[in-house]
């Protein structure tokens, strides 16, 4: 990702797959606390965009904060994304092993994006006649609200327990 806002090349590319019928799940960005820091591909109307927090629920400091450049509601929503232990590749980050010799622990918004991108297989799966609008309303609205603003948290950090319950007309 990076500069951009939602009417640029690749935001548009973004939403026509998702009226393709394709959820797309993209990381706000690492650009810390400053407003209007949510770029492209994240500032994609249609975009599940997601920020980052930690195991307590703490908004992390790296991740990005809206509104989009043309003031649209992003992120969306959050999910972990601080110290996810990850499978290592090579050599890279070899200091920050998290549970054995082939294992890292890494930190950033790309972190806590395929949480949501899980969750939203695993709605999927369990409603398979469900559109892209349904899957994003079902994770948004069933977050668990953090206190923080929408510009920072979305509607909140993802509860999939709670996503996985709704109900939704097809």
């Amino acid at each position: 990702g990076g500069a951009g806002n939602e009417d640029d090349v690749v935001a548009q590319a973004v939403d026509r797959a998702v009226d393709r019928g394709v959820v797309v799940v993209v990381a706000a960005g690492n650009s810390g606390t400053a407003t209007n820091a949510v770029g492209t591909p994240a500032s994609a109307r249609k975009a599940i965009t997601v920020a980052a927090t930690d195991k307590n629920d703490v908004l992390a400091y790296f991740s990005s904060r809206g509104p989009t450049p043309k003031s649209n509601l992003k992120p969306d929503l959050a999910a972990p994304g601080v110290s996810i232990c990850a499978a290592q590749w090579d050599s890279w980050l070899d200091s920050r092993r998290c549970y054995d010799t082939k294992h890292i622990s890494i930190s950033g918004t790309s972190m806590a994006t395929p949480h949501v991108s899980g969750a939203a297989a695993l709605l999927l799966q369990l409603n398979p006649t469900w559109g892209t609008d349904q899957v994003k309303s079902a994770l948004v609205s069933t977050t668990k609200d953090l206190g923080y603003t929408v510009f920072e948290q979305g509607s909140g950090r993802m509860d999939i327990y709670n996503a996985t319950q709704v109900l939704l007309a097809t």
